[in-house]
């Protein structure tokens, strides 16, 4: 993580990212199951800038998959934009900063939930495999995703009716 963060940093000329997806719970959880860590990309954004999308276009050519960063570690950076992991309107108060030992740079992480429910939103298979993992280890709470799914939501999201049916179908919590 540090190093996609100092290299992010690097080719960016940008010290402060959201990191979303695996690599936020990777920072902030304990005891992290191998299925929710089996992941060679670590998806960011600048934060505090207006327009991101050029910083993660030029993070994507630099050190992204197929870049020879990615050939060379057998890891890359994703960058992505504010709009790809959809969560709770106010995840940032829930959010986690995390800053590199040498100190150069600052990841914003969101909460493990949040990132469930950026997940349930995407509903790909391989978030259905996390989201199940996450709540077996205790990362994620089911109740806690529902509460949040009743907060203010991105319109991107789908409706909250598809999204209760979907951690329905994640099983009972902690099962």
């Amino acid at each position: 993580m540090d190093h996609i963060l100092r290299a992010a940093s690097a080719v960016s000329n940008h010290a402060r990212f959201v990191v979303v997806g695996t690599g936020a719970v990777i920072v902030t959880a304990r005891r992290i199951p191998a299925i929710m860590m089996m992941t060679p990309e670590i998806d960011v954004y600048a934060d505090g800038v207006a327009d991101p999308e050029p910083i993660s276009d030029l993070i994507d050519a630099s050190i992204g998959q197929g870049s020879l960063f990615h050939r060379t570690f057998s890891y890359y950076c994703d960058g992505v934009s504010p709009g790809t992991a959809i969560m709770p309107d106010d995840w940032r108060t829930r959010a986690t900063e995390y800053v590199t030992p040498d100190g150069l740079v600052t990841a914003i992480c969101p909460e493990a939930n949040n990132i469930a429910v950026a997940e349930l939103c995407a509903w790909r298979e391989k978030d259905r495999e996390w989201l199940q993992a996450a709540v077996i280890a205790g990362i994620a709470d089911k109740h806690r995703m529902g509460a949040l799914l009743r907060t203010a939501m991105p319109d991107s999201a789908p409706g909250i009716v598809e999204l209760l049916q979907r951690l329905d179908i994640l099983g009972p919590p902690g099962e």
